[in-house]
């Protein structure tokens, strides 16, 4: 059985502090393979993050 991973909905900008929030988003319905790569973006500061889902055993 494979533990589904769910992704934050907005995360905090390490450089301005502002919120990040996804640029688009992955298939609700499928379970993301460690080494997904998921994309935010600062709506303060316009930085982009990603975030890279790691394997639910670490």
């Amino acid at each position: 059985m494979r533990t589904v991973i769910e992704p934050d909905h907005e995360i905090v900008c390490v450089d301005c502090g502002g919120t990040c929030y996804p640029l688009g988003w992955y298939p609700g319905d499928e379970p993301l393979d460690p080494g997904t790569v998921l994309p935010y973006r600062c709506k303060d500061c316009l930085d982009r993050w990603d975030i890279v889902i790691g394997d639910s055993t670490d």
